[in-house]
């Protein structure tokens, strides 16, 4: 999660980015997904559901506005943190 942050907040070289960055829905603003929202491929082979970008897609996509578009690391690290705990707490609570 902190290396896509890295990724769309232009702390890497655009060039080498391009495979996941392209991978970006263009939109202003959706109420189901992010600015930064990805879309998913599909997968033809089987190795290739296991790959990284396959792998992290959903997790980046399920993500609140507030927190992709975090200002500084520090601050998506922390409102991260919180969600994910705040999550952690909620399905505990369900079983």
């Amino acid at each position: 999660m902190i290396e896509l942050y890295k990724i769309f907040a232009g702390k890497y070289d655009s060039e080498i980015t391009e495979w996941i960055t392209g991978k970006c829905i263009e939109r202003q603003y959706n109420t189901r997904n992010h600015r930064f929202a990805l879309q998913h491929s599909h997968i033809h082979y089987d190795i290739h559901k296991f790959s990284f970008s396959n792998r992290i897609i959903p997790l980046w996509n399920s993500l609140p506005d507030n927190i992709v578009s975090s200002p500084t690391l520090n601050t998506f690290k922390a409102r991260l943190d919180k969600f994910w705990d705040k999550i952690v707490h909620q399905k505990s609570k369900l079983s």
